[in-house]
């Protein structure tokens, strides 16, 4: 069974010592005897999620694992912007005008309802593709938006298709990983990444995927 990972930093295992074999793509890999393509990439945006997907999936895959990022990040040409690259002066002698961007121009429940239409969005590329998947968050949540009954997030929500979406909309790997260690950049270390992968194979079980 070959499988294929997207996502973040969480997905690529950062702040490991040794991502190819503890990041928790590979630990289901290993545990399931998987192969595993990873394509997480640190401060990677769900931009950059989708544009993975549509070139990866012309090849062959039993299985996608997508693990859905922060909504306040957008791909450009050579990477990804968030919220936090205003603080990154080296970032900023490139793209200077990001500061600015998010001072003006940026509004995060807009951000959040385009994040949403991208879930949708892939999900129903995948199931026109005849491509199994499984989505989860990696840290953010979008409960607290959802209890302002904002109509086009309800609206938007009610189109997810929570049998393939772990835990949605409430759970995270955050949630899932507990108190177990972080990295001094807040990534889950070898423990961390150990429950994220159980977590992950328990609803793949649970649909019938693994024995």
């Amino acid at each position: 069974m070959k499988i294929l990972a997207i996502g973040d930093s969480f997905t690529v295992g950062a702040e490991l010592k040794d991502p190819a074999k503890d990041a928790w793509p590979a630990i289901l890999a290993e545990k399931n005897n998987w192969e595993l393509k990873n394509q997480g990439g640190g401060g990677g945006s769900n931009d950059r999620i989708i544009r993975i997907a549509f070139e990866e999936l012309p090849n062959t895959y039993d299985l996608i694992i997508v693990g859905w990022t922060a909504w306040d990040r957008f791909e450009v040409k050579h990477g990804d912007m968030s919220a936090w690259t205003s603080a990154n002066r080296k970032l900023l002698d490139h793209w200077h005008w990001v500061r600015d961007y998010y001072k003006h121009a940026y509004d995060d429940y807009f951000a959040f309802c385009n994040y949403l239409r991208q879930i949708i969005m892939l999900q129903s590329y995948f199931k026109q593709n005849k491509q199994r998947y499984i989505f989860c968050n990696a840290f953010d949540t979008p409960k607290a938006y959802l209890e302002q009954n904002k109509l086009e997030a309800i609206q938007l929500s009610g189109q997810v298709d929570t049998e393939y979406f772990i835990d949605w909309p409430n759970g995270h790997m955050c949630e899932w990983m507990g108190d177990s260690p972080k990295g001094p950049g807040g990534h889950p270390l070898e423990l961390g990444h150990q429950r994220i992968a159980e977590r992950i194979n328990e609803h793949i079980r649970h649909l019938g995927w693994v024995s």
